[in-house]
């Protein structure tokens, strides 16, 4: 029996003691902290966004930097080129994303399972080999530094809170499209992919929307990235960077809409707990990954009381 609760993992108790430390946490913890929650704030978008694709709709993309890294890049092209103001470049960059993934969607979705995969992970590198070899426009492998957000958000606390509103944001709209009828249509495609069809779903226009709005919110993760490291570099499009969402995704679980919230936290204090520990971190947090793949595939959700896949 297949049993999988995409609300599920998300106590209101909880959701209540999380926002209470999040708006307390500037004035209660170091800077240094305050940083890394951002970070985790950043991921656990990123990862949420990614597994609009991975965990409702059943499309592993490997793929998913490419428009984490054209947000990143579209505020920071505005600022070093002077072409608009932050505000504005904040606002598109999403849009930007959005429309890049409405394009190379189209192309990716007309192959499937692992051959999508391939491709998603081939457009990456695409944009990936444009950021670094386009030196007039992107400064190659240099990347782009510099001052390219308001002074306002230079201050760690108002950074936080402008990263911390919108990220509350966006994940609430995500939850609402993954609760929406649409998001019924995309966990019906990913159960039954032909039967969806025969019951009149449009599932390729389904499958390219999601497509698009999880580019669209990637790329905001990307804009946000900005905000607190105000820095824009090639790795960001690289498929290695792809691969962390998914990651996320999966050691938080998948089958839940609060996996990816726990999956960043876990991940980034482990990240930064091993980077100090070892300079083999990625074969532990590899090893990590594979322990919960075999024991427990239903991610750390499972273990705060969530369901899981039986």
């Amino acid at each position: 029996m297949t049993q999988r609760a995409y609300g599920g993992g998300i106590s209101m108790i909880g959701v209540g003691i999380a926002a209470l430390f999040l708006v307390a946490a500037p004035w209660v913890v170091p800077t240094s902290w305050l940083l890394v929650l951002e970070n985790v704030l950043v991921l656990a978008l990123f990862a949420t966004a990614t597994n609009l694709l991975v965990g409702w709709t059943g499309l592993v993309s490997f793929g998913q930097a490419a428009f984490y890294g054209i947000g990143a890049y579209t505020v920071a092209l505005a600022w070093l080129h002077g072409i608009a103001p932050f505000w504005l470049a904040f606002v598109a960059a999403p849009l930007i994303a959005g429309l890049i993934a409405l394009f190379t969607g189209a192309i990716a979705l007309r192959a499937r399972k692992l051959y999508f995969a391939l491709l998603t992970l081939a457009f990456s590198e695409l944009f990936y080999v444009l950021a670094e070899q386009l030196y007039d426009i992107t400064n190659g492998a240099n990347g782009i530094f510099g001052a390219m957000v308001p002074a306002l958000l230079i201050s760690p606390r108002i950074g936080f809170y402008f990263t911390l509103a919108v990220v509350m944001v966006a994940l609430l709209l995500l939850y609402r499209i993954g609760h929406s009828p649409f998001g019924l249509a995309l966990q019906a495609i990913r159960e039954r992919r032909v039967r969806a069809e025969a019951l009149g779903l449009a599932v390729s226009h389904h499958e390219l929307a999601a497509f698009t709005l999880s580019g669209a919110f990637c790329g905001l993760a990307g804009a946000l990235y900005v905000v607190h490291d105000q820095t824009a570099y090639p790795e960001l499009l690289n498929w290695v960077k792809s691969g962390e969402p998914v990651i996320v995704a999966v050691i938080g679980g998948i089958s839940s809409f609060a996996g990816p919230l726990w999956g960043a936290l876990f991940y980034q204090i482990a990240h930064d707990a091993l980077v100090a520990l070892t300079r083999d971190w990625q074969m532990a947090l590899g090893a990590l990954l594979l322990l919960v793949v075999l024991f427990r595939p239903g991610g750390l959700v499972s273990l705060l009381g969530g369901r899981e896949e039986r």
